[in-house]
C-alpha cells in the first residue's frame, strides 16, 4: 500500500470517527469550583437524568475570566479535560493531553515551549490554580510538563489573555485546577502501571509503576479544618528506551481554615523529586529510516526506537518545592474577594551526552558514525507570585455591571548556566553508530564543562486591570477591561550586565448576545504584550540591544449552543491573531542570532471546533478539531506554515456504557503534516483503547494507548535526529476508595 493511499484511509477513518461523533455526548461535569471528588462525581454520573442533562457549557471556569461565569458566556474558545477524562485516557502529564486538545502541541524534548495556534508560547504559561507559576529546569535539566496527578480538571484555553495574567503573547493558557480538601471524608489508594508492548521496545519489558494516594475530610466535628492529602510514588518509572528510567516522588498537601461563614483560608504544600538516568531530554532524538540516503526533506520511520542514543553516564535531577496561602473572603452576597500567594524553588542539573549539529564535529547526513559531546546544565530557580482580585454585581445607569478589579505580581529569579565540551576536544572520543546504537564509544568528561558560573537573569512583572462585564438587556452583555503591565529584566553574562524595563497598556472588548435561550454568539477584540527574553538579547543579539516589545492583536467570533436538552453541547470559533516585531533564531557563521521582524510579520487565522453529544445514557462521544493558518507576513519564510502547526488536527473520545459496572472508551488522535525547520513532519492518525471496570468500593482501568502501535516522529530533537513518539502501551490501574 502506498504512504499517499494509507494517508487517506487513515483520513477516511477520522472522518467516520466524525461523523459517529455526531450521535453522542459527554458525560456529566460538575462546577470547578465546587472541585467535587472522583468518588462524589461518579455517583452524580450514575443518576438517571430526565430533565436537562448539565454538560461541559455549565461549568463555571475561571480561567478565562476570572469571574463565575458559565463557559456558554465566555467569548473564547475553551476546552476542558477533567479528572476522569485524565484517567480513562491514561494521561499523566499535561504533554500527553495535547493529543486530545486539537490545535495545542508540545515542541521539543529539551524545549521550554509549546505551540497554541501555531505561535510559540513559553511554558510558563502553564499554570497552576491561575499562578504562573511552574516548576523551573532549563534547557531540559529535569523539568516536564506538570504531572497531572493532584488536577481536578485542566483548562485549555485557546489564544492569549495578557489583561488577567499580565505580558504574554502565546498562542493560548493551560490551566490546571488542583484539587481542594472535602467535607466528606474518603480515601483512595491506587496501583497503576504502564507496559510498552512493542516489538522495538521489548514487550513488557519496560515498565512504569506508580502507587497513589487521595485522602480528604474534616478534621473536627464542625468542618471548620479540612484537609487533602495527595501522594504519587515512582519508585522506578522506566521510559520506553532501554536503560532510561524516572524515579518520582510528589506530594500535594493542603488544608482550609473556615475563619467564619465568609473567609476561609487554605494554606498549600507541594514537593517533587525527579531522579533521572539516561538523560535529561538532550539526547533524546533517534535516527529515520531514510537518514542513511544522504538527503531528505521529510523524515520517516524512526529506527531503533526503544533505543537511547545517549551514554550509560547521563544523568539529571529536578526537586521543586511550593508554598501557597489562599485567602478567599465574600464581603455580602454580591461582593467577594480573593487573595493567592506562592513561593517555589526549583533545583536542577544534567549531564547528557548529545549528538550536535556543530560543524567541528564533522557530522554529515548519511554518515553512520555520528560524533556526540559532553553538555552539562544546572539552574536554581526562585518563584514569587502574588494574585488578588475584587469582584462583584452592582447597578448603575440602569443596567447591570459585573465588575472584576485586580493586581498580579510575578517575581522570577533565575540562576542557569549551560556548558558544552568543545567540539575538538569531543571529535572522535565519543562516536555512535546510527544504525547500531550499541556501537559506540564514551569518552570522558571534561572537567571544565562541571565547573558553572551562573549567569544571573531577574524579572519583576506587574499588572493592574479593571474588567466589566455589563449586561446591557436580558439578551445582551458588554464586556470592556483595560490593564497596565510592567516587567523588568536584568540579565548578567559575564562582566556585561543587560537590563530594561517595559510598559504599556492593554485591553479587551467583547460582545455575548443571547439568540435563544440555547444559543449564544460572541464576538472578542483584546491586545497582548510580550517584551522580549533579557537572555535572548544578552545571547543571541549579536550586539543588537534596541528590541521592540511584541505585540499581538486577537480577533474571535464564534458560538456556543447548549440543545437537545442538554444532549448536545457545540462550539465554534473563528479566530484571527496578528502580530507585531515577532522575533525568530536565525543561524549565521557567528552561532544564532535573533532575528525581529519590524511591523506586523506574523499571522494566524483558523477555526476550533467542540461537539459533545450524548446518543443516550449508554453512548457519548466528544469530538475536537482545529484549523490553523499560522505564517510570517514578512521576510524570506513569508507564507510558510509556523513550525509544529499543523494545518488540520482533531481529536474524538467515546465512551459506550454498557451497564453501571462496565463501560468501554475508544479514542482517535489525528494531525496533519507539519514543518520542523527544513524538514517535514508526516501526518498521523493514532488510536486508544479503555475497558473499565467498578465493584463496590473497586475500580479497575486498562487502557490502551497507540493501540496500533504507530511508529513515527513526534518532533525534531537534535541535528537530524527526531523525537519518537510512545510506542503501544498498556496502562493498567486498581484502585480502593473507603
Amino acid at each position: 500500500m502506498s504512504k499517499r493511499k494509507a494517508s487517506k484511509l487513515n483520513q477516511a477513518a477520522m472522518l467516520n470517527s466524525a461523523l459517529i461523533s455526531t450521535l453522542a455526548v459527554t458525560s456529566p461535569m460538575v462546577l470547578a469550583d465546587d472541585a467535587q471528588s472522583n468518588k462524589a462525581k461518579e455517583d452524580i454520573e450514575r443518576i438517571e437524568v430526565h430533565g436537562h442533562r448539565p454538560n461541559q457549557l455549565h461549568i463555571k471556569d475561571n480561567t478565562a475570566t476570572k469571574m463565575n461565569v458559565d463557559l456558554k458566556d465566555v467569548g473564547r474558545s475553551i476546552t476542558v479535560l477533567d479528572a476522569v477524562d485524565l484517567d480513562k485516557r491514561a494521561i499523566e502529564d499535561v504533554k500527553e493531553a495535547f493529543g486530545y486538545v486539537a490545535g495545542v502541541r508540545a515542541n521539543g524534548p529539551a524545549d521550554r515551549t509549546y505551540t497554541a495556534r501555531g505561535i510559540r508560547t513559553s511554558i510558563d504559561m502553564v499554570m497552576i490554580d491561575g499562578m504562573r507559576s511552574l516548576q523551573g529546569g532549563e534547557g531540559g535539566t529535569g523539568s516536564r510538563s506538570p504531572s497531572t496527578f493532584n488536577a481536578e480538571q485542566v483548562v485549555f484555553l485557546r489564544g492569549p489573555e495578557a489583561l488577567l495574567y499580565g505580558a504574554g503573547i502565546g498562542g493560548g493558557i493551560i490551566n490546571i485546577i488542583t484539587k481542594k480538601p472535602q467535607e466528606i471524608a474518603q480515601t483512595s489508594i491506587s496501583v497503576k502501571n504502564r507496559s510498552y508492548v512493542s516489538g522495538d521496545t521489548g514487550n513488557f519489558k519496560q515498565n512504569r509503576t506508580s502507587l497513589d494516594l487521595d485522602t480528604t475530610g474534616a478534621i473536627d466535628n464542625d468542618n471548620t479544618y479540612l484537609y487533602r492529602l495527595l501522594a504519587q510514588y515512582t519508585p522506578s518509572g522506566d521510559h520506553f528506551q532501554k536503560g532510561r528510567k524516572t524515579d518520582e516522588k510528589q506530594v500535594d498537601l493542603s488544608f482550609i481554615w473556615n475563619l467564619s461563614p465568609s473567609t476561609t483560608l487554605m494554606p498549600r504544600f507541594e514537593y517533587a523529586n525527579r531522579e533521572l538516568t539516561g538523560g535529561s531530554s538532550y539526547a533524546d532524538g533517534v535516527f529515520t529510516e531514510n537518514f542513511s540516503k544522504g538527503e531528505f526533506k521529510r523524515y520517516g520511520k524512526p529506527i531503533n526506537r526503544g533505543k537511547y542514543y545517549g551514554s550509560k553516564n547521563d544523568k539529571g535531577k529536578n526537586l521543586t518545592k511550593s508554598y501557597g496561602l489562599r485567602l478567599d473572603h465574600d464581603f455580602n452576597s454580591d461582593w467577594s474577594a480573593l487573595a493567592q500567594y506562592r513561593y517555589s524553588t526549583t533545583e536542577s542539573e544534567a549531564l547528557d551526552l548529545y549528538i550536535s549539529d556543530s560543524k567541528g564535529l564533522d557530522n554529515e547526513i548519511g554518515k553512520d558514525k555520528v560524533n556526540r559531546k559532553w553538555v552539562f546544565t544546572k539552574g536554581d530557580d526562585k518563584y514569587r507570585l502574588f494574585d488578588a482580585n475584587i469582584q462583584g454585581f452592582a447597578n448603575l445607569m440602569g443596567m447591570e455591571h459585573h465588575i472584576l478589579l485586580g493586581y498580579n505580581f510575578r517575581d522570577a529569579d533565575v540562576l542557569f548556566e549551560r556548558n558544552f565540551q568543545s567540539s575538538d576536544d569531543a571529535k572522535g572520543k565519543n562516536w555512535i553508530s546510527a544504525s547500531n546504537p550499541d556501537n559506540q564509544i564514551v569518552g570522558p568528561v571534561p572537567a571544565s564543562i562541571l565547573e558553572v558560573k551562573f549567569a544571573p537573569r531577574a524579572q519583576k512583572d506587574t499588572n493592574a486591570y479593571l474588567k466589566d462585564r455589563i449586561k446591557v438587556t436580558s439578551k445582551t452583555t458588554v464586556i470592556a477591561g483595560l490593564g497596565y503591565v510592567e516587567q523588568k529584566q536584568k540579565e548578567t553574562r559575564g562582566d556585561k550586565v543587560y537590563s530594561k524595563t517595559y510598559n504599556d497598556f492593554i485591553w479587551d472588548f467583547g460582545v455575548v448576545q443571547a439568540l435563544t435561550d440555547d444559543i449564544n454568539v460572541f464576538a472578542t477584540y483584546s491586545r497582548a504584550y510580550q517584551p522580549v527574553n533579557a537572555r535572548w538579547i544578552a545571547q543571541y543579539g549579536q550586539g543588537k540591544t534596541d528590541y521592540l516589545a511584541v505585540e499581538g492583536y486577537n480577533y474571535e467570533v464564534g458560538m456556543k449552543a447548549d440543545l437537545l436538552n442538554g444532549d448536545l453541547a457545540t462550539s465554534l470559533t473563528l479566530y484571527r491573531m496578528d502580530r507585531e516585531n515577532s522575533t525568530k533564531f536565525v543561524r549565521t557563521s557567528k552561532g544564532y542570532k535573533l532575528e525581529q521582524l519590524s511591523g506586523k510579520s506574523f499571522q494566524s487565522k483558523g477555526a476550533d471546533l467542540e461537539v459533545i453529544y450524548h446518543f443516550n445514557d449508554h453512548f457519548n462521544t466528544n469530538f475536537n478539531y482545529a484549523f490553523n493558518r499560522a505564517y510570517d507576513t514578512i521576510g524570506d519564510n513569508k507564507g510558510k506554515q509556523a513550525n509544529n502547526a499543523p494545518k488540520h488536527s482533531a481529536s474524538i473520545w467515546n465512551n459506550f456504557k454498557v451497564n453501571e459496572e462496565l463501560s468501554f472508551g475508544m479514542g482517535l488522535k489525528y494531525n496533519s503534516e507539519r514543518f520542523d525547520g527544513k524538514y517535514i513532519l508526516p501526518s498521523y492518525v493514532e488510536m486508544d483503547l479503555g475497558a473499565f471496570y467498578k465493584m463496590s468500593n473497586w475500580d479497575f482501568s486498562m487502557t490502551l494507548t497507540n493501540a496500533l502501535d504507530k511508529n513515527r516522529a513526534e518532533g525534531g530533537a537534535n541535528w537530524v535526529t527526531v523525537q519518537p513518539n510512545a510506542p503501544r502501551a498498556l496502562n493498567m490501574k486498581v484502585k480502593y476508595t473507603f
